[in-house]
């Protein structure tokens, strides 16, 4: 069988992208029904020690303006298709794995960050782990280079210390962009190797 489309699924047919879909919607809901930085799901720093974990999760998915919802919400539909044909559970380890790792560096080596919120760091895992997997599964060393500009980016953003593409009102923090990209980058080390994941020929639910 030739090798198919990410929404597509053998004879034809057209298969959306479910879990983009999902992830997409769920980040659109929770600005239309709460509004900007909802005080009680950002990411914050003193609310945390006080034993609001939740907000280590949901923290990724609220948005400070409009702006930053619709930036960020582009990037989730255009990155997460990249994992959309691996097994269910990998893509949610993934999510999960990475949005913890970003935490524990963003509150450990940027304590002057009191509050946080935004996608922009799970989009660049997203970018990282999909780039490598891409490049495991075709040999194409463009992907590799494509992720080394993403580096590239992240390095001149943090020596400005400004995002280069973006200006919202929360404002952009390319270290966490940093922390991001580094995750995905390691978390797609046992990846890499075949066994948890094979090349895929068709679309997985």
């Amino acid at each position: 069988m030739a090798e198919q489309g990410v929404f597509t699924l053998g004879h034809g047919r057209y298969d959306l992208p479910w879990r983009t879909l999902g992830l997409t919607g769920l980040t659109l809901a929770l600005y239309l029904l709460l509004g900007p930085a909802p005080q009680a799901l950002v990411l914050d720093r003193e609310a945390i020690a006080a034993g609001e974990w939740w907000r280590l999760i949901t923290g990724h998915w609220v948005h400070g303006d409009l702006q930053h919802l619709l930036l960020d919400t582009a990037g989730l539909f255009i990155l997460s298709p990249l994992f959309e044909r691996r097994p269910a559970w990998i893509y949610g380890a993934f999510l999960v794995a990475a949005m913890l790792i970003q935490d524990l560096m963003l509150l450990r080596w940027l304590p002057w960050i009191e509050t946080y919120c935004g996608l922009s760091g799970l989009l660049n895992a997203l970018l990282a782990g999909g780039m490598l997997l891409l490049w495991r599964d075709s040999g194409d060393r463009l992907y590799l280079l494509v992720l080394a500009a993403a580096a590239g980016k992240i390095a001149v953003e943090i020596s400005l210390g400004q995002a280069l593409f973006s200006d919202t009102l929360w404002p952009p923090l390319p270290e966490a962009h940093a922390f991001g990209l580094l995750s995905g980058a390691l978390l797609s080390i046992p990846l890499l190797n075949g066994r948890l994941t094979q090349k895929p020929s068709q679309f997985s639910g």
